[in-house]
């Protein structure tokens, strides 16, 4: 094989995720702001706090996609790794999860979860703390791991709080999330996630991004339970729902 075809696709930084950091951080600037977000025939109010990932926007195809999958979790115990504004994690309890733990590596987005849990009446069936991935819950297995994970496999020049939430280099969150959910899931326990084809749609393999996310889950030990389509922007979302094999 030659040289040229041996070589993989240079690796882009998508302008849909350059155009969503201006847009956090324009917003961010202003202050606090507060979105509605329609759950089925529920409006959830959200204050989403300076540099913290919206679950309502233009951009936030990825938080949607995951939250509108959820489906019934009566008497589940959850976690939700990178909660953000706190969306998911509300949307799980209100979906009848028993108990939900809530954690993300940001300060301003514990705050801001801890914060809407308490303005939707949640705070007695959610914890939230601060902490990277699982180590603010080192010992507890979960039968849903809810992961709102970055999702570019690029190294942006500019460095903030935000860029950490969208920007997976190597994807190397990804690859730690697997390795350490294998000791926090109960039997039968799932994680679920959602990945977009931001960096591949106009490439000659328009499927890349997912195949090479797939290839890493099948790597890491599991298994590929439910995939569910959507699309948003011009591309392809995946919410994927994966368990050990």
């Amino acid at each position: 094989m030659s040289q040229e075809k041996m070589k993989q696709p240079e690796k882009i930084d998508p302008e849909n995720t350059r155009r969503f950091v201006r847009d956090i951080l324009e917003k961010g600037e202003k202050g606090i702001y507060r979105v509605e977000v329609k759950v089925g025939d529920k409006v959830i109010p959200i204050d989403v706090y300076p540099e913290v990932f919206p679950p309502k926007s233009d951009y936030s195809a990825s938080s949607r996609s995951l939250f509108e999958a959820f489906g019934d979790l009566k008497d589940l115990d959850v976690i939700d790794i990178g909660s953000g504004s706190g969306i998911e994690s509300i949307v799980a309890s209100l979906a009848g999860a028993k108990h939900v733990d809530a954690t993300d590596i940001s300060s301003n987005a514990v705050e801001c979860t801890k914060h809407n849990v308490e303005l939707n009446g949640l705070s007695e069936k959610i914890t939230i703390l601060g902490g990277d991935l699982f180590s603010a819950f080192p010992d507890k297995r979960y039968d849903l791991i809810i992961a709102n994970l970055p999702i570019v496999d690029f190294k942006p020049e500019v460095d903030s709080i935000i860029v950490e939430a969208l920007y997976d280099p190597n994807l190397d969150l990804h690859k730690r999330l697997f390795e350490e959910a294998k000791r926090h899931l109960n039997k039968n326990g799932a994680v679920t996630f959602t990945h977009s084809n931001l960096q591949s749609r106009d490439t000659e393999n328009p499927n890349r991004d997912f195949e090479i996310l797939e290839e890493i889950i099948a790597s890491y030990g599991y298994k590929i339970i439910e995939k569910k389509e959507s699309e948003a922007m011009g591309f392809r979302w995946i919410n994927y729902k994966i368990s050990l094999k």
